[in-house]
């Protein structure tokens, strides 16, 4: 069963390095902009109305397992001790852009995931390990195309997976 917390509370446990398991936000939950995060980021199991990560660096690994996201956009955030996502919904356009920065050894993992809109990784440079496998991208990414300024530093494993990952495009399909 899950129980519903404010946005206060939420802000309150992810800051103290606490993760947020089984639990609803239905408000707007930050992470605040333009900091070094050297706090474990966990949601386990939670439904989140909207995370917002805009340009925080992630110095702890950020893993998201078995949760539902109504909104989500992690522009400019660098995850150097990794990001797992594995076994979330995502329903709204998600936005990666101009973020990774993954050292070796600390992959960025996105598995057996739903993805309903545009999935965003322009001008994202991965440094380290990638695993992009058994995923559902309905509307596509552009995570595999040639001329989104996209790097690997060490080729990247795309198994898989369903719907198109070379897009050559870094926008809503409605921006068309």
């Amino acid at each position: 069963m899950k129980n519903f917390i404010t946005t206060k509370i939420a802000s309150t446990l992810i800051a103290n390095g606490y993760p947020l398991t089984n639990l609803i936000v239905s408000e707007s939950l930050n992470i605040d902009g333009g900091e070094i995060w050297d706090k474990e980021v966990a949601f386990l199991n939670c439904d989140i109305e909207n995370l917002t990560c805009i340009m925080v660096y992630f110095n702890r690994p950020v893993t998201f397992k078995n949760c539902h996201f109504n909104n989500a956009s992690f522009n400019f955030s660098y995850f150097q001790k990794g990001l797992t996502i594995e076994d979330c919904i995502f329903d709204k356009y998600l936005d990666f852009e101009a973020g990774g920065h993954n050292e070796i050894g600390t992959p960025i993992i996105i598995k057996n995931n739903e993805f309903r809109e545009f999935v965003n990784f322009f001008d994202y440079w991965f440094t380290g390990e990638v695993e992009i496998t058994n995923n559902k991208f309905f509307k596509g990414t552009n995570i595999a195309s040639k001329n989104q300024y996209i790097s690997f530093d060490i080729p990247p494993v795309f198994k898989e997976n369903i719907g198109l990952l070379n897009l050559e495009s870094e926008c809503r399909e409605e921006e068309r």
